[in-house]
């Protein structure tokens, strides 16, 4: 059986860009993952495309971002769904937080976190 409980003090911090974007697993098991993603003011998460469903709520800051050929702001309470296959990606307008979710779970998220 998954894992089924993830205290915060038992979650390393994954450095993904060092003093501008790291990234915590919060939760995963069967299809589902759980992704927090913090960024400093002007950090990007660079355009790109991956086959896993996703959806992204802002929990801090202000972010641009696109997906396919529309682009939005998310702003705290948010959120966006990006389908399996588009191309999207994100430029931080004010220091923030994002919580992603991912189905199927992202495999080259987990082996970082082994």
């Amino acid at each position: 059986m998954d894992r089924l409980f993830f205290p915060d003090g038992e979650i390393a911090s994954d450095t993904i860009e060092p003093g501008k974007v790291t990234r915590k697993v919060r939760a995963r098991g069967g299809k589902l993952m759980i992704v927090e993603v913090s960024f400093a003011a002007g950090a990007a998460g660079t355009e790109h495309e991956h086959p896993h469903d996703q959806a992204t709520y802002c929990l801090a800051g202000a972010f641009r971002f696109s997906v396919g050929a529309e682009t939005g702001i998310l702003k705290p309470g948010d959120s966006v769904f990006v389908p399996g296959g588009v191309r999207h990606g994100t430029v931080c307008v004010a220091e923030g937080r994002l919580l992603d979710a991912f189905s199927p779970q992202r495999e080259d998220f987990l082996k970082k976190e082994q």
